[in-house]
C-alpha cells in the first residue's frame, strides 16, 4: 500500500478528533497503533494512573511505561506521543542551522508534526505540578543523523519551554523489572470473579499463608484455589494483585519464580500499604 501524503486536511482532522489534547482519561495520543507500522511490537495497555488505553509502538516504549506505572510515585499523568504543535512558533528564531524542508511532506508541503514519546506530569506532596519529557529510542537509532537532528529540535523546544527533556534507550531499562511489572499489571484492579468481601478475606488468608509456608509460591496459590473451591488460577491472580499493589513485596529486579519456596520469593507483606514507593522511574 502506498504511503498517503501528510496534508493540512489530515492534520486538521486529527486536531478536531482531539489528538494531543486533554489529560488523564481524556487525553488522546497524536499517534496510535493503528496509524503507523512499528519496528517492534505495538501495544495497547490500560493505564493504572489514567484509566485509559495507552498506545506504544515498540517494546522499549512499553517497558518504560511499565516502570513509570509501578515506580513513578510522583507521576500523576502519562501522555504518550505528545505533539509539538507549536514548535515553529517556539523556535522561530532558532532555525538558522536547520533545513525546515526536511520536516515537510514532499508532495503536499505540509509541515510534519514532531512528537515526544512521553510528556509526564509530576506532582509533589503539596499538589504542585511540573512537567518532564522523555524521548524513547533504540540506541542504534541514535547513530542516524536524521534522528539526532530531530532530537536537537526537541531539545531546543523543551529548553525554551523550561521543561526537563532526556533520551531513554534500552540500556536505561531493567528488562527483568519491566517484565515482572508486565506480569502483574493487569491484576492491579480485580473487577471480575470476586466480590469485595471475598477479595478482602482471601487476601488476608493468602498473606498469612505466604508469611508462614515453606512451600513454593505456586503450591500456596494452588492450595488457595483448592481450599476455597475457586476457579483454577484465582490464587495466582490474587498473588499478582498483591504484588501490583505492593501489599506483597518481592525483588522486582529478579525474575519471579513461582517454583521457589515462598521465603525466597516474598520479601515482606503489608496489607496496610498505600502502594507508594520511594524510587522513581522518571530519574532513569
Amino acid at each position: 500500500m502506498a504511503k498517503q501524503p501528510w496534508t493540512e486536511e489530515k492534520m486538521n482532522k486529527w486536531l478536531k478528533q482531539g489528538r494531543g489534547q486533554g489529560e488523564l482519561e481524556g487525553y488522546r495520543p497524536w499517534l496510535t497503533t493503528q496509524d503507523y507500522p512499528s519496528n517492534g511490537r505495538s501495544s495497547r495497555i490500560k493505564g493504572w494512573k489514567t484509566g485509559r488505553i495507552h498506545h506504544f509502538l515498540s517494546d522499549i516504549e512499553t517497558r518504560y511505561f511499565y516502570l513509570l506505572e509501578f515506580d513513578g510515585a510522583l507521576v500523576w499523568d502519562i501522555r504518550e506521543h505528545y505533539p509539538l504543535i507549536d514548535i515553529e512558533d517556539v523556535l522561530a528564531d532558532c532555525w538558522g542551522d536547520i533545513n525546515w524542508n526536511n520536516y515537510r511532506d514532499k508532495e503536499s508541503g505540509t509541515q510534519y508534526v514532531l512528537t515526544v514519546t512521553f510528556l509526564l506530569t509530576l506532582t509533589n506532596a503539596e499538589g504542585n505540578k511540573r512537567y518532564i519529557a522523555r524521548s524513547v529510542k533504540a540506541a542504534a537509532e541514535l547513530e542516524k543523523s536524521k534522528v539526532l537532528e530531530r532530537f536537537e529540535l526537541t531539545r531546543r523546544y523543551f529548553a525554551e519551554k523550561q521543561i526537563d527533556w532526556g533520551i531513554v534507550t534500552q540500556h536505561d531499562i531493567n528488562v527483568t523489572r519491566a517484565k515482572n511489572i508486565e506480569w502483574v499489571h493487569s491484576a492491579k484492579n480485580l473487577n471480575d470473579g470476586f466480590s469485595t468481601h471475598d477479595v478482602s478475606r482471601l487476601k488476608r488468608i493468602l498473606v498469612e499463608w505466604l508469611d508462614s509456608s515453606h512451600k513454593s509460591a505456586r503450591d500456596v496459590t494452588n492450595a488457595l484455589d483448592s481450599q476455597f473451591n475457586l476457579e483454577p488460577g484465582s490464587g495466582l491472580l490474587l498473588f499478582r494483585h498483591l504484588i501490583a499493589n505492593k501489599q506483597v513485596l518481592v525483588d522486582m529486579d529478579e525474575r519471579i519464580d513461582l517454583g521457589k519456596p515462598v521465603n525466597q520469593v516474598v520479601r515482606g507483606t503489608d496489607l496496610m500499604t498505600d502502594g507508594s514507593e520511594m524510587r522513581d522511574a522518571v530519574d532513569r
